[in-house]
């Protein structure tokens, strides 16, 4: 009897460490199979931009490309899971309409001038928004989550 209690205590350990194994397996230096990528720049109103991050590939990659001064990543949940599928709107410190992405996610790269902006993501029946200052040195980062 004592035997079964520490082959099932050794079960559940494993079945609970095995999600924890494979995040950590994911190496963000891992080379990147470039022929699993589908990442196309875009523009929109002199706006070039980056979507996708479907896949690990793909997310690497994303993550890897420069030139981008704000970084938008799209979750849900309080685990922060990927979102794709969202509409994201950026407007400019004034209210101007900047970039309207549909379908975005849930990694988009937007090359922008420095200056203030608020970014609004529209998911699952739910809006939310951040503001975000981007200064042009260094690229800033909106994390939109759904919880």
């Amino acid at each position: 009897m004592r035997n079964h209690h520490y082959a099932l205590g050794a079960a559940l350990l494993i079945t609970l460490a095995l999600p924890w194994t494979l995040a950590a397996a994911a190496d963000l230096n891992a080379p990147v199979d470039m022929q699993a990528v589908q990442l196309q720049p875009q523009e929109q109103n002199g706006v070039r931009y980056l979507q996708g991050g479907i896949g690990q590939d793909e997310a690497n990659a994303l993550r890897k490309t420069t030139g981008y001064d704000l970084h938008v990543e799209l979750s849900t949940g309080p685990e922060g899971k990927f979102q794709s599928g969202a509409t994201v709107d950026i407007h400019g410190g004034q209210g101007q309409p900047v970039l309207s992405v549909t379908d975005a996610g849930p990694l988009l790269y937007v090359q922008l001038p420095p200056g203030k902006y608020k970014v609004t993501g529209n998911a699952q029946g739910q809006t939310v928004q951040q503001m975000v200052t981007v200064n042009g040195k260094s690229p800033a980062t909106v994390n939109l989550n759904w919880r």
